[in-house]
């Protein structure tokens, strides 16, 4: 199953992307495609209103979408993230987050949180740094400590203040503000544990680690902008792409050998997990190299902030600090 991205749709990301930057998030017209063609759900199964995509092949669905544009790439790879918490909550909040059209869920991974359990839910008040795509969220999933231990909770979206603090060089457009969340109760039902072995729903996707998860999809937007980057710069003969390409292909070789270890009820241990990071990580600091030095070949037009090798150079260097992603973890 390929994700439908027509000419035309290439061309109103690119040709949209210098206002999604002063905007400070994707265009109307961009997220309405978003949400229409169900990106944020490709890797859910179909009874949970997702596209039901094998998880390497949303992986490389993930890298398209930023070969076409960093922000689109990013802002699709962390909702559908948070989206694959569904698969972890309780099933009655599971069945009235499905019937809400539009439906978008973002968060933090970060524990910016406290709690104490309260009257059979939870008292909550916290403040999360940065959450990519927020201002187009619907709901928000937070992580709270509560008696030592990190407690993960859905948030409502009215229940959380935006903080406008994304000002960054790059990833302009992918709203990843801050948020936090004044002191309040919410039900328990809405708290939820990011573990396999307690997933809601059986499907194999569910048993993948977080972890490992994460590292290939964020793996996936640098090279889909690294490759994008080397179609637009000049003088690409210059520099050989072939240890970046090799390093790509083995990790999304390493991608589909886990994830048939998965279905067939495997669970991926510590140091596959660990192997994996380390290979998003190898790759991040590889495609930074390639990219550095083909930069050093362009003319004074890779400098000027109104041009896409400029917005792909600096949407690397922003994405490539992501903490899975550097090589300083």
């Amino acid at each position: 199953m390929n994700i439908d991205t027509s000419v035309e749709f290439i061309k109103l990301v690119r040709d949209t992307a210098r206002e999604a930057e002063l905007r400070g998030e994707l265009p109307e017209a961009v997220w309405d495609q978003v949400i229409t063609a169900n990106w944020l759900n490709l890797y859910l199964p179909a009874d949970l209103r997702g596209m039901g995509m094998e998880f390497p092949e949303a992986v490389e669905a993930l890298e398209k979408l930023a070969w076409i544009d960093g922000s689109l790439g990013w802002t699709i790879t962390l909702c559908s993230g948070a989206h694959w918490f569904l698969g972890y909550l309780d099933k009655t909040l599971q069945a009235d987050l499905l019937i809400q059209e539009g439906l978008c869920i973002t968060g933090s991974g970060h524990a910016g949180g406290v709690t104490v359990p309260l009257d059979g839910g939870y008292w909550i008040k916290g403040e999360w740094q940065h959450a990519s795509g927020a201002s187009r969220a619907t709901y928000l999933t937070a992580n709270f400590t509560m008696n030592g231990t990190v407690v993960a909770m859905l948030l409502d979206a009215k229940e959380v203040e935006l903080v406008k603090n994304w000002s960054t060089m790059g990833m302009k457009a992918t709203a990843s503000n801050g948020f936090r969340v004044a002191p309040q109760w919410i039900p328990a039902r809405r708290a939820f544990d990011i573990d396999p072995e307690r997933a809601t729903h059986p499907d194999p996707v569910f048993k993948l680690p977080f972890e490992l998860l994460a590292a290939y999809t964020l793996a996936a937007n640098i090279t889909g902008m690294v490759k994008r980057f080397v179609e637009l710069a000049e003088h690409q003969a210059r520099i050989s792409t072939q240890p970046f390409n090799q390093l790509r292909m083995e990790l999304f070789e390493a991608c589909r050998e886990n994830w048939e270890q998965v279905k067939r009820g495997i669970h991926p241990g510590q140091t596959a997990i660990g192997v994996a990071c380390n290979e998003a990580r190898n790759l991040t600091r590889l495609g930074l190299v390639l990219v550095q030095n083909l930069y050093g070949y362009q003319s004074l037009a890779g400098a000027k902030e109104h041009t896409e090798l400029n917005r792909v150079w600096r949407n690397i260097h922003t994405a490539a600090l992501h903490p899975l992603l550097r090589s300083i973890p």
